[in-house]
């Protein structure tokens, strides 16, 4: 059993040793012609040339998944310019055949996968912008509810003064009204009072007659009691003158 088992490893031995020693040779013939020569001058690799289209200018933004280099050319081993962040603002101005896109920002300008940008906001933006807009919204209604209170407070104040008018007004009527009676009364009275100094004065002319015609019988009575007196004192003076009673004899006469 183990004579078998031994056989078939020395044969295998025995090949691997006999490959060996046939390749030595052919090994060392490559060495021998890939050596350079020591004349031959050396050839420095040229740089490569990149195809950047230009494209229309674009709002991007770094993915939110993970931190880009931002390089000075399209190519894994060139210099990084800056490290942007997820989520960082970018302008797309070009694009190359194999992937990368030219972006600026600011001042700063470079390479970087076209994979790594994104059309949109990432969802952190989005969501503080949706939080700052929440934030605006509840400011702007809160503005307008104290807006609106002061409505409120002004129309409130409108009403109480629209009342207090209308008060004033149905007053002011009824002084109008008051006044527009007196008016009608004063008018009346004033037609009476012409109507009035008219019988008045009417009637003045009619005393100035009386009077006139007063001085006259008064004239008349006096000038016949006069002559009433005159009668009476000559009817006197003849009856005296003729009718004379005796005197009486005295007592020395006797």
């Amino acid at each position: 059993m183990l004579r078998c088992n031994a056989l078939p490893v020395a044969i295998t031995l025995f090949l691997s040793i006999g490959l060996a020693y046939a390749e030595e040779p052919n090994t060392a013939s490559s060495n021998s012609n890939s050596t350079t020569p020591v004349n031959q001058p050396l050839v420095k690799p040229q740089q490569p040339v990149w195809e950047v289209k230009e494209v229309a200018p674009s709002k991007q933004w770094i993915s939110d998944r993970l931190e880009a280099p931002l390089r000075s050319c399209p190519g894994d081993r060139c210099k990084v310019v800056k490290i942007v962040k997820p989520g960082f603002e970018t302008t797309l101005i070009g694009l190359t055949n194999d992937g990368w896109a030219l972006v600026t920002s600011g001042d700063v300008k470079g390479y970087l996968p076209k994979r790594y940008l994104q059309s949109s906001p990432v969802a952190s933006q989005q969501l503080e912008g949706a939080q700052r807009q929440s934030l605006e919204a509840m400011q702007a209604h809160g503005a307008l509810k104290t807006e609106m209170d002061a409505l409120k407070n002004r129309a409130e104040t409108a009403e109480t003064e629209v009342a207090s008018l209308r008060k004033g007004n149905y007053e002011l009527k009824q002084e109008l009204d008051y006044v527009k009676t007196l008016s009608t009364q004063t008018l009346v009275v004033n037609e009476d009072n012409r109507r009035l100094k008219t019988e008045i004065e009417a009637l003045r002319q009619r005393n100035d007659i009386l009077e006139q015609e007063s001085g006259d019988v008064e004239g008349k009575n006096q000038r016949a009691w006069v002559m009433v007196g005159a009668g009476i004192l000559f009817m006197g003076w003849i009856i005296g003158r003729f009718a004379r009673t005796p005197r009486r004899r005295g007592w020395n006469e006797i």
